[in-house]
């Protein structure tokens, strides 16, 4: 139980400073893209590289 208490510590802590890091920017909007099939945030690219999938979404924040 206490293995998985760490390993969810640092997988929000690792999520939180990416997301932060992103707010922080100066301008106007930040654009995150997803993998719709298995969640991988991916940066420019067509094709996921963990499940190969095509169906990538943007979110853009203000």
């Amino acid at each position: 139980m206490r293995g998985q208490e760490q390993s969810n510590g640092t997988a929000q802590s690792t999520i939180r400073n990416a997301l932060e890091s992103a707010l922080r920017r100066s301008d106007d909007q930040t654009v995150i893209e997803e993998c719709r099939r298995c969640g991988t945030t991916l940066e420019s690219v067509s094709t996921c590289p963990s499940c190969g999938g095509s169906d990538i979404v943007e979110y853009r924040i203000r």
